[in-house]
Formats: C-alpha cells, structure tokens, sequence
C-alpha cells in the first residue's frame, strides 16, 4: 500500500472511522489485523471486502505450496 494510503487508514483510525463503509466504529469494538497502518474496521465483513484481492490472492499461494508439498 503506497504511504498515502497508509496515512489515510491512520486518519480514519484516529476518528474511529471505518474505512470501508464510513461508518463510526465504536470503542473497543475495532477490528483488523492490530496495525493502524492496515486500519480499523468494524466488523470483520468490511475488513474482508476492503482487502479481498490481497486476501484471496494469500489464500491462492497457501493452496499452491500445500499442492506442492503433497506432490512431493
């Protein structure tokens, strides 16, 4: 993610702010993967659609490598 985009996430971390839908996420309640700098969702569903190309693109390699260990 370029550092522009980066430093958008942490915007809306800062104001509670889902990136994906807009919406107030509420306190103690934030999900994603810890790191401000990938952001804060409210709920999983927006994490999953904000990252599903990078999500589906991890799940791709993980079914390669365990393809090729079983072919080995």
């Amino acid at each position: 993610m370029s550092e522009s985009g980066e430093q958008y996430l942490l915007e809306l971390w800062e104001r509670n702010i889902c990136p994906n839908c807009g919406r107030q996420v509420p306190a103690g309640q934030r999900v994603g993967s810890g790191q401000k700098s990938r952001g804060g969702f409210c709920s999983l569903d927006c994490y999953a659609s904000f990252y599903q190309v990078e999500l589906a693109e991890r799940a791709r390699r993980v079914a390669e490598a365990i393809k090729k260990r079983q072919e080995s």
